[in-house]
């Protein structure tokens, strides 16, 4: 049985992950590749040529496809720690765009290196492979709600997802959290009109189902009553979206904290 991700990473006293035997040479190889990005900066575009790994130290990144028109779909969030490759079936060209949500480090690791790295750590194939896992489960619930949720659906979903996520990563507390998204950004996050997000987050506050301050500060306040509108069992979408042994996030900061 291969040894499971608990047993190379630990848990940091503020609640981030730091790692208990990361090679010296995959500390090295983090820190020389290091890009830092702006909010609102674009990493990549789609097309654009890309033959690397990407791992995300700090901030959030959106990962989205535009239509000709110019609207836009965020296919999913990239959050602290997860390990990235955006190539399509050309394999050095990126299938999509990828924007800092805000001020962000990324370790840009060219494939070769990345390569090596697997040689001298063979448990990081099968730590990516979990971070894709959980990735493609997280995008295929949230799929599934737009195209057969309604609006409330949706909205209830996509916050009880980046809640679970965020707590994982120690950036959410008791239903507590930050997202930095408007409410455009996370209407295209959840396949929704700016128009529409308003409309229902006022619903969801006037019934005393979540709190929303500032710019976009959460608190679920009735989790229970969200987990129904999303149409989710809440344990087992844990179990499910995060790349995890144990209760314990996985990979990420393995990787975070060299």
């Amino acid at each position: 049985m291969p040894r499971p991700v608990s047993q190379i990473i630990g848990m940091h006293q503020r609640g981030r992950v730091v790692p208990h035997d990361i090679s010296d040479t995959i500390k090295s190889m983090l820190k020389a590749n290091v890009k830092t990005l702006k909010s609102g900066q674009f990493m990549l575009m789609e097309g654009d040529e890309t033959n690397a790994v990407f791992c995300l130290l700090d901030g959030w990144l959106a990962v989205s496809k535009r239509l000709p028109e110019g609207d836009i779909q965020i296919i999913d969030i990239a959050l602290p720690g997860e390990i990235l490759e955006f190539g399509s079936a050309r394999a050095s060209v990126s299938a999509v765009n990828v924007e800092a949500l805000n001020d962000a480090r990324v370790a840009v690791i060219p494939e070769a290196s990345w390569e090596k790295a697997m040689q001298t750590r063979p448990d990081l194939k099968r730590i990516s492979r979990n971070v894709r896992s959980a990735a493609q489960v997280r995008m295929g619930e949230r799929m599934l709600r737009l195209g057969q949720g309604a609006a409330a659906m949706r909205i209830a979903y996509g916050l009880l997802e980046l809640s679970v996520r965020l707590e994982a990563i120690g950036e959410a507390q008791e239903g507590k959290f930050h997202i930095p998204m408007n409410q455009r950004m996370l209407g295209d996050f959840v396949g929704l009109s700016s128009v529409h997000v308003c409309r229902t987050l006022r619903q969801l506050k006037r019934k005393g189902i979540l709190k929303v301050e500032g710019h976009m500060s959460i608190e679920i306040l009735k989790t229970g009553v969200l987990r129904e509108m999303a149409g989710v069992d809440l344990e087992a979408l844990r179990s499910e979206i995060l790349p995890c042994d144990e209760g314990r996030p996985s990979v990420l900061a393995s990787l975070a904290w060299a």
